[in-house]
C-alpha cells in the first residue's frame, strides 16, 4: 500500500478498545453500500489455522488480515461485509480476488465496525456481541439449529 493510501485508510478508520477487546471503529460517517477498504494480508492454505483469525477466500484459501482490518470484531447484526469485485481477475501474487469490507447501511463517526463471522458450528464459541438479534453463538445461521443441544 502507497503511504497515500495507508493515509486515506488511516482517515476513515482506527483501531481502539471495544467491549471485546480491540476493535475497528469509523473516523467518518459512511453510506450504505460503501466501500471502506481492501484488505490486505498473507493468502495461506493451511486449514489448521486459528478461524478466529483468518477470513475465507476462494479455492479453499485463507487470508490472515493485516492492521486495521484484523481487528473487526463480530456482530449478528453487522454493519459491514466482505466481498469481492466479480468481474475483478485475481490477484496476480495471491492466485485470489482481493477481499474488500463494504458497509451494508449508514454507519455514524465513532460506530464500531463489525461483520458476521459466520463461522461453521464446529468452531461456535458463545456470543456476546449485545445485538437484539444475537444467535448465541459465533455460528452461521444455516447451522444455528447444530447448536440447540448447547
Amino acid at each position: 500500500m502507497s503511504k497515500k493510501k495507508g493515509k486515506k485508510l488511516q482517515q476513515k478508520v482506527e483501531i481502539r478498545h471495544s467491549e471485546n477487546g480491540r476493535g475497528l471503529f469509523a473516523k467518518k460517517d459512511f453510506a450504505k453500500d460503501a466501500v471502506v477498504g481492501r484488505i490486505k494480508g498473507k493468502v495461506v492454505s493451511d486449514e489448521k489455522q486459528d478461524p478466529r483469525y483468518v477470513m475465507e477466500l476462494e479455492d479453499d484459501k485463507l487470508l490472515i488480515p493485516k492492521a486495521p482490518f484484523r481487528y473487526l470484531n463480530h456482530s449478528c447484526r453487522p454493519n459491514c461485509m466482505l466481498f469481492d469485485w466479480e468481474d475483478e481477475p485475481s490477484n496476480p501474487k495471491t492466485g485470489v480476488k482481493d477481499l474488500y469490507l463494504g458497509t451494508v447501511r449508514k454507519i455514524k463517526t465513532g460506530a464500531e465496525l463489525t461483520i458476521d463471522y459466520s463461522w461453521p458450528a464446529r468452531f461456535a464459541i458463545p456470543c456476546h456481541c449485545g445485538s437484539k438479534k444475537c444467535r448465541g453463538f459465533i455460528v452461521s445461521e444455516d447451522e444455528l439449529h447444530l447448536m440447540a443441544d448447547l
